[in-house]
């Protein structure tokens, strides 16, 4: 074990060393981007640290394998001379061979660095133009708001941070168009009029306070003075500090500080403090890329620029180049792609070591995929990019904060609609740069050719990958990443996808040096081989929505393992005994598996930041609860399963769960009835939650018969998202709930619940009353939506005075439904979801929902009803809506008509399912629902005979099945054919009950916008559009110009597919269960098909789990 130490240490000096020689590297850095030669110089130069970096690897892992197997080494001082330079026939001679090698190689390096001309240089020199005050108007469009926000800041009134000096923060990534919209604010009349005295100063790179301190001084003399004075010239800050306040006295002036970099607070206050304290209401406005920049000098909100939509780079070149530049206006000006690199290139140069190589790695995912916070984070981790063996701060936080400087550089960008702050992307001319700078190093399988030397390397990831997509794989010996990308297509809810057994069993453990392995989503994968564990640089395996059963045993001598990631790995049952022996593991992710007991060695795994499920185990099996409290860095979701198995009521007070503050995401499940239900109380009150947390679930399971109050939950300040399940003896939620101390009085400021948006209680079946809390400040200030669930005996006791409620979910709830709507917080109710059957409690509706029965005005957007077998009409609250978009009716059997005038007009999709006896709305009202997109008629309307495409304006998605008199599907009569817009068409079980040729073709022909069609268990109509001697040509697939999409489920006649008949635009076939087509040949498909399969009885021949697959999977598998 010494002998590794030193001898690692020895090389890791010894590279550090050279590299350190090699001053150059920022020259050549920079220098690469235009010059070839040295672009090739750094790339071998990589190449040999990255295998310089493997080799540590190797050493740190038979010392960490010293370690775990606790071997002495005896004779030290001989061994460690032996590894420098003894050339003995074990592992050590073999490093020490390597290691001479690549010493001699840097030196190499290091010498010809002088040939191609890298120089050292000291200080970085911006090569941009310096920006002025000038602009030409006529080349700014989309940005009309952008400006009047940022004028109204110049001319307010408003007191700000810094002592009457205002600081207005432009942010935005390189190109977006700050600078541009500075000048415009810079130039308008308003703020000409507002301000005595105005100066514009490129600040760039080079943030010197007397530099710019000079440069302000200089305008402002020119612009206030006739007098030959060059008092600016002086060096001496002081001098000109005095100098700019005795100009700026009792003037109003507007600075523009452009392209500032710098974040360091003294440099700002230094700089600003002549400009402070003038009493004048002055501004200053900052252009900047960086968040950092920002949050230090602003005092009003931070203005984010955000990329122009598609149209506006449109108006001003063409419509190609504005899908190339994706919203960048200056792409477009200079002809998209011919600048892409100089717009990111000056945010890449000034990247630290460790964050370009973290920048170059995310050109191994495709344009526009979506980054996942957390998984890059780890990611990186696994690949070594940083140096996180020193500091105060652990691991994680160190990469989190690398990430976050990529975001404030703007190299990623956060989604608009993302509110959790997980979801990020690459823009396509960031990622070009990215993907230059990355070179070998970093490559997708299908860009073209690959570098046998490509460390890391992604492929898109099908739906059959078969062994010969692989076969070049084994010339990859330095592969480090592993990692298949899957898009999942619009029509499919989750991945099924099949990989050749081959690449797992003899392909993978060729690929020595890998790092991060991913097999996630290959549903056929059951099982791994030994080998595995001889993939000692592991440290990312993914193995999640695989069907693996166990871990092979060598898993645990993978002792650089950080994380594993085994989220749905649902025949998963158990984990190696010998799991202790990951000591480097930080992350298990063990969520959706079947795992019964921890092996007892978990529990030396006390660096463990993420434990997704700790199962408790029985007495002397597995992990009892108080091994929690050894856990005591846990953060994230935590779920605690089997809390029935909890013998001693005490050892839950002993897991300390309330000291783990990093824990946001809890849920306490208990697996089954627990014979000794005070016991349950108890271990309840002992697991006190953190009070940071924000999710908390509890779960009863069978339900437990002596809980009848709930925990003091209103207590914890940072609660969003609250579920209660199985309750059984609860009866009143009351005072206890909320936390309310004993003596408090209705005057206590105390204000419970103050940070929850949700609330769930489930299987509540003796919940009668809920009682209002009574006090100064109301309950539940932010509650967005409330869900009940089989609540049968509740009535009308609900929260008063829910301010934010917009959505609310009623089911099984009978005589709460019943009761007289007496809540004002309805009618700003956005969202309402209820739904009603008979229970075994013997509860029914025998009359209309009267809580529904609200005639206020109203401003629902969605409304689903559900199983009330006794409806005659539909209640009152959807008439009253003025804005209704969605609207879901399912198992109305009472439910015969809608009024006469129609459902609201507003409506955009609209669900009929299991409605038989009610009567589709007639074709002369059609027409008057012009939003409505999509329409899904399944089993309901038995009166229906025909349907008319074109009877609604703008219909893109139709799904029909099971409407039991339908003849017909067809479009009216027109005097002039017209392009409708339907998209997405289902037909499926007989919904067309008989073959009508009349419609030529169902009458599809005239939908060129049709994307998807899908058809299923409809024999007369395959035969219509397939089967009968059609001029495919003319009335065939082939009118269908934007068809993508086009799938045949249960279609028993079909026995085979005519060639030629399918438009050129198709790119998903799919054939499943028709299991007498025999005939289809792929050459004769379109070129931009992309996904075909079958689907037939032969998949249970070959024991596969999963969906029917079919002939191409029998070829696959072997």
């Amino acid at each position: 074990m010494a002998a590794t130490m030193i001898g690692g240490a020895f090389l890791s000096a010894t590279v550090q060393t050279l590299v350190e020689k090699l001053v150059v590297l920022d020259d050549a850095e920079e220098k690469q981007i235009t010059n070839l030669t040295v672009k090739q110089w750094l790339d071998d130069l990589k190449n040999t640290i990255f295998d310089a970096e493997d080799l540590l690897n190797q050493i740190s892992y038979d010392s960490l394998r010293c370690k775990v197997e606790n071997t002495q080494v005896a004779n030290k001082t001989n061994q460690v001379w032996n590894f420098l330079s003894s050339p003995f026939k074990n592992f050590y001679g073999e490093i020490n061979s390597q290691m001479k090698i690549m010493c001699e190689s840097l030196q190499l390096f290091a010498q010809h660095k002088d040939i191609i001309g890298l120089e050292t240089k000291s200080a970085r020199v911006s090569h941009r133009t310096p920006s002025s005050s000038g602009v030409n108007e006529s080349i700014m469009v989309g940005r009309k708001h952008d400006k009047d926000r940022l004028i109204d800041m110049l001319v307010s009134d408003s007191t700000s941070r810094n002592n009457n000096l205002g600081v207005v923060a432009t942010l935005g990534m390189g190109g977006v168009g700050k600078t541009t919209l500075a000048q415009l604010v810079y130039n308008d009349i308003k703020v000409e009029q507002h301000f005595d005295l105005k100066a514009w100063i490129c600040v760039s790179e080079d943030f010197n306070v007397v530099r710019i301190t000079k440069s302000l001084l200089e305008c402002v003399v020119r612009k206030t003075t006739y007098v030959d004075s060059n008092v600016w010239e002086s060096d001496n800050l002081d001098i000109l500090q005095v100098e700019l306040m005795k100009h700026l006295m009792d003037r109003r002036f507007l600075f523009v500080l452009d392209d500032i970099w710098n974040d360091n607070y003294i440099d700002w206050s230094e700089l600003i403090t002549p400009l402070t304290n003038r009493g004048t209401e002055s501004k200053v406005i900052i252009t900047t890329r960086e968040q950092n920049v920002a949050e230090v000098a602003h005092t009003f909100p931070i203005h984010k620029l955000e990329p122009l939509s598609d149209e506006d780079c449109w108006s001003l070149l063409s419509k190609k180049i504005a899908k190339k530049c994706g919203g960048l206006p200056i792409a477009a000006k200079t002809l998209g792609g011919l600048m892409r690199s100089k717009i990111v290139e000056k945010d890449y140069q000034y990247l630290p070591s460790h964050l370009k190589r973290c920048f170059a790695y995310c050109s191994i995912f495709p344009k526009g995929y979506l980054l996942a916070k957390k998984k890059m984070v780890l990611l990186w981790m696994a690949e070594g990019f940083l140096d996180i063996s020193q500091g105060e701060k652990v691991a994680e936080e160190v990469v989190y904060d690398c990430f976050a400087e990529l975001l404030s550089r703007s190299l990623i960008q956060q989604l608009s609609d993302d509110t959790h702050g997980e979801k990020f992307v690459m823009h396509d001319l960031v990622n070009d740069l990215a993907t230059f700078i990355s070179g070998k190093c970093c490559s997708r399988l299908e860009c073209g050719h690959i570098s046998e030397n490509v460390r890391h390397l992604s492929y898109n990831q099908e739906e059959y990958d078969i062994f010969m997509k692989f076969k070049n794989f084994y010339n990859f010996k330095s592969l480090r990443s592993f990692l298949p990308i899957y898009f999942r297509p619009t029509y499919l809810w989750r991945a099924e996808n099949y990989l050749s057994l081959k690449v797992v069993d003899d392909l993978i453990p060729t690929l020595k040096r890998l790092r991060m392995l991913s097999l996630s989503a290959y549903r056929n994968i059951t099982k791994l081989p030994d080998s595995i564990g001889n993939l000692v640089h592991l440290r990312y395996p993914d193995l999640s929505f695989t069907r693996i059963k166990s871990l092979p045993d060598t898993t645990c001598n993978l002792y650089n393992l950080e994380t594993l990631i085994l989220v749905d790995c649902c025949n998963l049952t158990e984990l190696p005994v010998n799991m202790g022996n990951l000591i480097n593991l930080r992350h298990l992710d063990i969520i959706g598996t079947d795992i019964k007991e921890f092996p007892i060695e978990i529990g030396g795994l006390e660096n463990l930041q993420t434990l997704t499920v700790f199962v408790v185990g029985k007495r002397q099996a597995g992990l009892g609860i108080k091994e929690l409290k050894k856990f005591s860095h846990l953060q994230g979701k935590l779920i605690m399963k089997n809390l029935h198995n909890v013998i001693d009521a005490k050892e839950a007070h002993y897991a300390n769960l309330k000291s783990k503050e990093q824990i946001e995401d809890l849920e306490l499940l208990w697996g089954k009835h627990s014979e000794d239900s005070l016991k349950v109380k108890v271990v309840l009150d002992m697991l006190q939650p953190p009070m940071n947390l924000k999710s908390l679930k509890i779960d009863f399971y069978g339900g437990t018969r002596y809980c009848v109050t709930l925990p003091p939950l209103g207590q914890l300040p940072f609660l969003k998202d609250l579920e209660i399940y199985g309750m059984k003896k609860l009866e009143i939620i009351g005072p206890e709930f909320y936390y309310v101390q004993a003596g408090e009085g209705s005057n206590s400021s105390f204000q419970p619940f103050p940070s929850l948006e949700h609330i769930k209680l489930h299987k509540m079946s003796n919940w009668k009353e809920w009682i209002p809390f009574k006090g100064s400040n109301f309950a539940f200030p932010r509650l967005r939506i409330l869900t009940l669930h089989d609540c049968p005996k509740h009535r009308r006791h609900l929260p008063s005075h829910l301010s934010s409620i917009e959505e609310i979910e009623i089911k099984d709830c009978a005589h709460l439904l019943e009761t007289t709507p007496a809540f004002p917080w309805l009618s700003p109710i956005k969202k309402m979801k209820i739904k009603k059957h008979t229970d075994s409690l013997g509860y029914s509706i025998k009359t209309p929902p009267t809580l529904l029965e609200n005639d206020s005005p109203c401003i629902l957007q969605h409304v689903t009803i559900s199983h009330f077998y006794d409806l005659f009409a539909l209640p009152k609250m959807i008439f009253r809506s003025y804005c209704l978009q969605h609207l879901e009716l399912y198992a109305i059997q009472s439910l015969i008509a809608v009024p006469l005038d129609g459902l609201p007009t507003s409506l955009r999709s609209l669900a009929i399912v299991r409605c038989k006896r009610l009567a589709f709305m007639p074709p002369e009202i059609c027409s008057n629902y012009t939003s409505l997109e999509s329409l899904w008629l399944r089993s309901s309307c038995d009166a229906l005979k025909s349907f008319p495409l074109d009877g609604f304006p703008v219909l893109q998605r139709l799904n029909i099945s099971g409407c039991r008199s339908l003849d017909s599907i067809f479009i009216l009569e027109s005097p002039s054919p017209r392009c409708l817009p339907t998209s997405q068409i289902t037909i499926v079980e007989d919904s067309v009950r008989k073959n009508n040729a009349a419609c030529n073709g169902l009458g599809l022909q005239g939908l060129t916008a049709l994307s998807s069609l899908s058809i299923g268990g409809c024999d007369d109509t395959v035969k219509t559009l397939v089967m009968e001697p059609l001029p495919f040509k003319e009335m065939g697939f082939n009118t269908y110009s934007s068809l993508e999409n086009l799938h045949f489920r249960n279609c028993q006649q079909l026995e085979s597919f005519p060639e030629n008949c399918l438009p050129s635009s198709l790119k998903s076939l799919q054939f499943l269960f028709c299991e007498d087509l025999s005939r289809y040949q792929k050459k004769a498909s379109p070129t931009l098909l992309i996904d075909w399969s079958f689907g037939d009885a032969l998949y249970q021949k070959k024991g596969i789990e999963g969906r029917n697959i079919g002939p191409k999977l029998l070829k696959f598998m072997s």
